[in-house]
């Protein structure tokens, strides 16, 4: 019965997700200077800004990750809810086409529209599976491929994990109802870091060259209750030979 689900999935084997963290990072590298008051946690130098909010926010229990960035040949839009404990949900966006991805306990779930499965899989693959939900181990592909956007380590250790200095302290402002400092790299854009309390990294935003957007990281440390979907597609079903 599974048959013609199985021939429509066969060509989703292409690590796009991949490919799409990159231009992510390559689009929200930092840079431009410019100059901060010193006091207590701005007092320290721009590199101990960045190691400490990089820190503190990796270890946050939750997050979310919210915003759009534009690139020639690329719009990546993000809306998530990511946690330490497995229990994950959100809606990645590229190019136009969505998906709608859910990890509850080790399973992983997404649903994608028509633009996504055309692009991504095939014209089959649309016809079967659109708006339906499609589940299986994490520890399995595609699903192991949303896991860089799954938990709030994950997260920040793809867009922060190999920062490029040096690195600039800007001024004060509130960002997200947060007070933060902006600090600058050799890059296009501004990291902001909250001053008081744990010092998260709370907006990330590419103002210059041929990327634009910004990235929102807020909410942390708030629950996250994801609902598992009704039905579903096993995807490790649809690949059974004989299916």
């Amino acid at each position: 019965m599974f048959g013609d689900y199985g021939m429509a999935i066969h060509r989703f084997r292409l690590g796009w997700l991949t490919v799409s963290t990159a231009l992510l990072l390559t689009a929200i590298s930092m840079g431009a200077p410019s100059i901060a008051a010193a006091s207590g946690f701005t007092s320290m130098s721009a590199a101990q800004i960045v190691s400490t909010a990089v820190k503190d926010s990796a270890a946050a229990s939750s997050l979310s990750v919210d915003g759009t960035v534009n690139q020639p040949g690329s719009d990546i839009t993000l809306d998530l809810l990511v946690s330490a404990s497995g229990m994950s949900e959100g809606t990645l966006s590229i190019n136009g086409g969505s998906v709608r991805v859910i990890e509850i306990d080790a399973v992983g779930y997404f649903k994608a529209d028509t633009k996504f499965w055309t692009k991504y899989a095939s014209a089959a693959a649309a016809d079967l599976l659109v708006g339906k939900w499609v589940y299986g181990p994490m520890t399995s592909s595609p699903f192991s491929t949303f896991k860089q956007f799954l938990s709030p380590r994950k997260v920040i250790s793809s867009f922060f994990g190999n920062p490029q200095g040096p690195f600039t302290k800007g001024g004060t402002s509130t960002v997200e109802g947060q007070r933060v400092i902006a600090i600058t790299g050799t890059g296009s854009g501004v990291l902001y870091v909250a001053t008081t309390g744990e010092h998260f990294i709370v907006r990330v935003q590419a103002t210059k060259g041929s990327s634009n957007g910004t990235i929102s990281f807020t909410h942390y440390d708030r629950p996250v209750r994801p609902k598992k979907p009704a039905g579903g597609v096993n995807l490790q079903q649809l690949e059974k030979p004989g299916s």
